[in-house]
């Protein structure tokens, strides 16, 4: 069975400027694989790069990106737009900057999920409402019919994992999914994200400044640095014996700080 996700020496350009150089990650059904580093390190560059969502003057120059055996960077933007959604979701840092301001939630929602399946309203309600559900969101019809700006950034952000789950992606790619919010909101959005791969079984990787997040989610780690992948595997290893010096400065920093 071929993995979940397979990078194989990716490299990604951007105007021509390699960032990210030499990637080369798996993931398996179900897993979670945590990647870390500092800013502008190449972390939200390579999944942007597995969801075929670079943006103007970025590509994948070298290597192959294999979303269950098919090649994404091969695949044209049709074959991409089916991937995405019932396939690949996708959480943004700032979940509200992606939605639309004068459009209810729900109208938002049964748009999303038609373009990959006829569905009716009530359908979308049912479905929306059993995700909040699990979510520990009681009022789900309160926030179908309320605009972006009525939420909170938490309660959005929420609602940017319910919408990225609500097809039942096999993979979803988070961006720094928690890093804006509170630290309460941090850890219910935590568990959330782990309740998902509970019940349906979901690939994460997530991107995040967080260790303490990673150490609590992901199977795997993936170091960044400077663009390249400098250390990668399974967390324990990884957070207990880590073997670059980037790594044990990275580990070491969040480590001091929560002793004090």
């Amino acid at each position: 069975m071929a993995p979940l996700l397979d990078m194989q020496h990716v490299e990604v350009s951007y105007n021509g400027r390699a960032v990210v150089q030499d990637v080369s990650l798996q993931m398996e059904p179900g897993e979670i694989l945590g990647i870390v580093g500092e800013s502008g390190s190449g972390k939200s560059t390579v999944i942007r790069a597995a969801m075929g969502l670079l943006g103007n003057g970025g590509a994948v120059t070298r290597g192959d990106i294999y979303y269950k055996g098919q090649n994404v960077v091969d695949a044209d933007e049709e074959e991409l737009r089916k991937m995405r959604g019932p396939a690949m979701g996708m959480i943004f840092q700032n979940t509200g900057a992606s939605l639309c301001p004068i459009r209810s939630i729900g109208d938002q929602l049964h748009e999303s999920m038609n373009q990959h399946e006829k569905v009716s309203r009530e359908e979308v309600r049912r479905r929306a409402l059993e995700l909040f559900g699990r979510m520990r969101l009681n009022d789900g019809d309160r926030i179908l019919n309320s605009y972006p700006f009525e939420l909170s950034g938490g309660m959005n952000q929420r609602v940017g994992i319910m919408m990225a789950m609500v097809l039942k992606p096999d993979l979803l790619l988070a961006d720094e999914p928690v890093s804006a919010l509170d630290v309460t909101v941090q850890a219910q959005v935590v568990k959330e994200m782990m309740e998902m791969r509970k019940v349906y079984g979901t690939g994460i990787a997530i991107v995040t400044h967080n260790i303490g997040v990673v150490e609590y989610m992901a199977d795997k780690i993936a170091v960044m640095y400077q663009g390249r992948l400098v250390e990668y595997g399974e967390t324990k290893k990884v957070i207990h014996h880590p073997e670059q010096e980037y790594t044990k400065k990275l580990i070491g920093a969040v480590l001091r700080i929560n002793r004090r």
